[in-house]
Parts: structure tokens; sequence; C-alpha cells
């Protein structure tokens, strides 16, 4: 034994033995070495007798009624085979339109099937797909990484099912009782059981460079095995309707060979996972004359292999390039956004720092277009943030990149202001109600007209309600963060997107208007203004459910008053939803609904009571829109911009700018008092107040 050691240590010395990675890389190769030259050696002695004859003869004997219907069962794993990239988007949080999805899915996973070297071959393939979308080498290394991970999480699942069904094939393979293989079976169902439950229970997730990773959990780890089952069986049927009849073990048994081959070869890294499939299959199929069955299989791999290449060749070569707008990313965005945001006629413009949108900003451009995606609708949010002259190329340039994408262009509440230029360029416009703004110019809360806003806030005077001014970052945020809980709890839920929501960091910059009893905040306001201060337009409105009558309307007025002795021209109130249906111009079905709705629900959403609390201001009513491209989008538009209205946001968060080409920033501290200080604060991308 010591000159054994001594011999080993002398040739470590002679042959410097690699570390770390290297060692890691060169292990895996020489397990693949071993795996294909075992494999190799396997059909060697199988194939030894067969003639190139004997295969042709038995090729030209599959019956042609056996390769239709092997083509449909391929046709069919590869329509499952195309959703496995939209299970991975899931994971990092990006979202492309799903037909772009689709063919990400299938192409990259055919390439990685064909080609092997998975990781390589569909990434390339990925990338190329998803150029126009914004996805970079990176995020289409990380797609591949996850469908990987879906593919042998989804295979392992349906493996050991089957094992579990019928254990007889495995069991004369292995020479292990059908009992052993069931324990085994039921051992690694429990290991995947809790490692499920522990993503389910103790959701966490991994940042990876700019990639922001979900770890699987239960229902990732289920729709992965329903992928890999309805990909799977079609796949091993393809392949089983190529053989002899009455030569295969039952379907449970034959599906679970087909897999495992499949897996030993993928992970080797074999194009077409060539070699250990076909050893697996001539060791686990003795029943099969060998030459019937390297006659199924090439036939096989024709069929299976052959169409869906040409096709992902197809649609990678053509798959769109790039946007060819250049655009600004990073801290450059950030600035010029600022910076356009500083000259800004709208306080709208402020939706686009809550983190949740996309920003279109042409490096020669004059202003900004920010947008959500929701499927292949790219949901503008009111209009350009520009002066007007640059509106004209700033719709062209975010339609140019959309249809780049695959995608969709609608616009979500585009004022009246806008509509000539949506409907010049072809656009269907349909009112989704109506805004109100007050003239602030000559306003004064005892004008004769506002009697009824005098009577409302003379009960919050009498419960002995005050109210206090503050300026950009001056605000009792823990106090209000109290408000917010208390509102939220009765409310249910908060929406964002084209409204603001609790978020401390977003609602900082703005001014804001207190309610107070004594020392304790019940009712507070928050207010944008423009970047040129002649727009002031409210944003949250929270209180207390035991706050006096007349609270809200007493805020109101002194936020209005605060308007107005601050210069501005206007107030904007914000839409009352549904409203002025009834005169919509122009008419139509969806209008009437509209209408139908706005009087119909109102005993349940308060359609009515908000625009009668708008009233009590005489404002000036305007109407807004949605406009599509054609009517029919106009469904898909309205569900788009109700998913985005509604997705749920952490309490307080509150993001930087998105755009597809710029990450998204971390996560934000939370609002809420009771867990402050449980999550790292994110940074802003707030221009200073």
């Amino acid at each position: 034994m010591p000159i054994m050691s001594r011999t080993v240590s002398r040739l470590k010395q002679a042959v410097p033995w690699p570390s770390g990675p290297a060692r890691a890389l060169l292990l895996r190769g020489l397990l693949v070495l071993a795996v294909l030259a075992g494999c190799l050696l396997l059909l060697g002695q199988r194939m030894s007798g067969i003639r190139p004859t004997q295969v042709m003869e038995a090729m030209a004997a599959i019956p042609v009624g056996a390769c239709v219907a092997a083509l449909a069962f391929g046709l069919l794993s590869h329509v499952a085979v195309s959703g496995y990239d939209l299970l991975a988007f899931t994971r990092i949080g990006r979202r492309v339109p799903w037909p772009r999805a689709l063919a990400g899915g299938f192409s990259g996973t055919v390439m990685a099937e064909v080609l092997g070297f998975g990781l390589v071959t569909g990434s390339l393939a990925r990338a190329r797909i998803y150029r126009a979308n914004g996805i970079g080498a990176a995020e289409a290394l990380a797609i591949s990484g996850i469908v990987a991970a879906g593919f042998f999480a989804g295979l392992a699942l349906l493996l050991a099912l089957l094992l579990l069904w019928d254990p007889t094939v495995a069991a004369r393979i292995t020479g292990l009782p059908p009992g052993g293989i069931r324990a085994l079976a039921l051992v690694a169902l429990a290991v995947m059981a809790v490692g499920a439950a522990l993503g389910t229970l103790r959701p966490r997730r991994l940042r990876a460079g700019r990639l922001d990773l979900r770890i699987p959990d239960a229902r990732w780890l289920a729709k992965a095995a329903l992928l890999a089952a309805a990909d799977l069986v079609p796949a091993a049927l393809c392949l089983a309707i190529m053989l002899p009849a009455g030569t295969l073990p039952p379907l449970a048994g034959f599906v679970a060979i087909y897999i495992t081959g499949l897996a030993l070869g993928y992970l080797v890294g074999s194009p077409g996972a060539a070699g250990p499939f076909e050893g697996i299959l001539f060791l686990a199929l003795p029943g099969v004359a060998p030459a019937d069955l390297a006659a199924g299989i090439l036939m096989y791999r024709f069929i299976y292999y052959l169409p869906p290449l040409a096709a992902a060749l197809v649609l990678i070569l053509r798959a769109p390039s790039a946007p060819r707008t250049p655009l600004l990313s990073g801290p450059p965005l950030r600035e010029r956004i600022a910076w356009t945001m500083d000259s800004a006629s709208q306080a709208e413009a402020e939706l686009v720092l809550l983190g949740d949108k996309h920003a279109y900003f042409p490096v020669e451009g004059q202003g900004f277009v920010f947008y959500g995606i929701s499927g292949r609708i790219w949901l503008v949010m009111g209009d350009p943030v520009a002066p007007r002259a640059a509106w004209d190329s700033l719709a062209a340039g975010i339609e140019a990149e959309a249809r780049a994408a695959g995608a969709t262009l609608a616009i979500y509440k585009a004022s009246a202001r806008a509509r000539p230029m949506w409907e010049t360029r072809g656009y269907h416009l349909q009112s989704l109600g109506e805004e109100a703004a007050v003239s602030l110019p000559g306003w004064s809360p005892e004008a004769p007209a506002r009697r009824e806003l005098r009577r409302k806030t003379r009960g919050a005077r009498k419960a002995g309600v005050t109210l206090r001014r503050h300026r950009p970052g001056a605000h009792p945020v823990e106090e209000m963060a109290h408000v917010a809980r208390a509102w939220h709890d009765s409310k249910g839920g908060q929406q964002s997107f084209s409204m603001g929501h609790w978020a401390p960091a977003f609602n900082r910059r703005h001014m804001a208007v207190t309610a107070w009893q004594g020392e304790s905040l019940i009712a507070f306001a928050t207010v944008w203004v423009s970047g040129d201060g002649r727009e002031w337009m409210l944003d949250l409105m929270r209180q207390r459910p035991e706050a006096p009558n007349g609270t809200m309307y007493a805020i109101m007025a002194e936020a209005i008053a605060m308007a107005s002795e601050g210069g501005a021209s206007s107030f904007n109130l914000c839409m009352a939803p549904l409203s002025g249906l009834d005169r919509a111009d122009p008419p139509g079905l969806l209008s009437r609904l509209g209408h139908r709705a706005y009087t119909g629900l109102n005993h349940r959403h308060g359609l009515q009571g908000m625009r009668r609390f708008k009233e009590v201001f005489r404002p000036d009513w305007s109407a807004r829109y949605l406009a599509v491209p054609h009517p029919l989008i106009l469904p898909e538009a309205l569900l788009a911009a109700r998913q985005l209205v509604h997705r749920q946001t952490a309490p307080g968060e509150c993001g930087g700018l998105r755009t597809p080409w710029l990450a998204p920033l971390p996560g934000a501290a939370s609002a809420w008092p009771e867990q402050a200080g449980t999550r790292r604060p994110r940074k802003s991308a707030h221009r200073a107040a």
C-alpha cells in the first residue's frame, strides 16, 4: 500500500490534477465517455449479426398508416414541448407575447434535442427568437436551464409514478423484486413531495446577476409533470407504433423504458440522446428482433426529429430582429425621464415611477411612453410624456417596437386631446368613462355653486377634524401607514398601474394633506404635481372606517386650495369609470353595456357614488378612451387592462423603472408598520422632490 500511495503521489506531481470547476468538468467528461463506451459496446454486441439490408427491409415493411399515426403523435409531443418556456417565464418574472413564447419553447427545445448540449444550443435558439423582446444571452441561458430543470423534474415524477404502477420491466432488468422497485419509487415521490412542500410553504427567490428567480413550488412541479406527460407519452407512442405488435411490454413499462433511455441520453448530452437511448432499448426489449428494433428507431428518428427541426430552423431564421430604434437604458434612461418629467404638463407622468411599467424612450427623442405587458398586449398608459409636436413620432416608434416583438399595441386612458392622433393612425376608440378636472382660476369653496361642498365639510369641522399640509418628504409616514393598513383591511386590496398605491418610497415624493382628531391621524390624501406645476392630480385617498362624515371632502377642498395658491391652473380629480357612456362618442354596443354596468353594479362597486363625490366640487368632465388598432382587439385589451390594474402588489411595493432592456430592481421595504424592516430597502429612480 505505501508503494501504491507513493506511485499515485508521483503521478499527481507529474500530471497536475485539476481542481474546482475544472475537476467537475473533467469528471463529467469521463463519465460521459464511460456511458457512451458502455452503450456502444452493448449495441455492438446486439447488432453484430444484423445486415443493413435486413434493417432496410424492416423499415419498408412498416405500414404507411403507422407512419401517419407516428407523425400525429410527434405533433402532439411537440405542441407540449412548446409550453416549457411559458412555464419558465413565470420563474424569471418576464413576460413576452404567448405566440412568441410558444415559438421560443418549440425552437429551443427541438434544437436542444436534435443537436445535444441543450443548455448551449437551446440558449442560442432562444436568444435569437426572443431578441425582439429584449431578452439577452443571460436570460436565454436561464430560460434554457429552467426548461431543463422542469423537464427532468417532470420526467422524474412521471417515471416514479410509472414504476409504482408497473414495476415488472424494471424488476426484470435490474434483478430487484417488484416490491423493491415500488419502494424506491415511493421514496422518490416522497422526496419530491417534501421539496415541493418546502417551496410552497417557504417561498424563496434566488438572485443571479440581473435575474430574479423563484424557487419551484408544488404548483410549478405539477405543471412540469403535466407538460412532461403530454410530451413524453405521445413521443413514446411515436416509437411504439413503429415496432412489431405483440413484442412490447405493457404501455406503462414501455413508456418507462423510453423516458429512461431519453433521460440518460440527454444527461450525457449526445445529439438526439443517441447511444444511451438505443442501448437502453436494446437492453430492455429483448423480445423485439434486433433488425426490427433498429428499423423502428431509425423511422422514429426520421419522423419525430426531422419535420420539427425544419420548422424550428424556419422560426429561428425568420425571427424578427431586435427593434432598430436606439433606446436609452440604465442610469441615462432614469436621468432623461427625470429631466422630461421636470417640464411635463401632465401630473399623471408620476405613474412611470411605480415600478410596474416599461418605458420607451428613443435616444434622439424628446419624451417617452410608458406601458405594461399582459399576454400579447402592450398597454400604453395615457398620453405620451412629451411636447405635443413629438407625439406622432413616439406613437410611430412604440408601434414599431410592439410589432417587432409580435405584440399588439393598445392605449389605456387616452385623452380627448390625443384622440385625433390615434384616429388618424387608424385606431378604434372606446370610451372608458369621464375624467373630472377643477378649473382653479377664481376657485373658492364659498361660491354659490359649491353650497353642497360647504355642507359636507361642516360635519368634519364639528367633529373636531383639523387639517395639515405636507410638502414632499415631510409626511408622518408611520401614522399614514396605520391608516393605509386600516383602509386596506376594510377594502380587501389595492390597485395599481393606472393609479398609485400605498408605497412610502413613492408617496413621499408628493404633496399630502392629512386629517387629525386630536393627535390621531384619521385620513390623508396625496397629490401629484406636474413638472411645469400647472396641473395637480389626486392620487391616494385613505381614511379609517370610523372617520367622521365629510372628512375626505374637507381634505380635497384643502388640496384644491393648496393647488390654487401654488399657481396651478387645474386640479385633476381622476376618472369616474363607466360614467358618461350613455352619451359616448362614438356610440356602440360596448358603450351601452358599460352604461348598464354603471347603473346595475352601483350597489356593489359604488360607481355612481364615485361620480357624485367628484360632482360636489363642480368640475369639468372630459372623456378618456381605450384605443385599439381593430375593434376585435377590444375584449383582449380590456382584459389586459383589468389584469394590470388588479395585479396584486405587495404592500408598499414600489420599484424603479423597468423596460425590456433594463432589469427590475430589488424588492421594496415593507409599507406596513408591523412588518417594517423585514425586507431590504430598494434603490429608487425618484427624481429630487
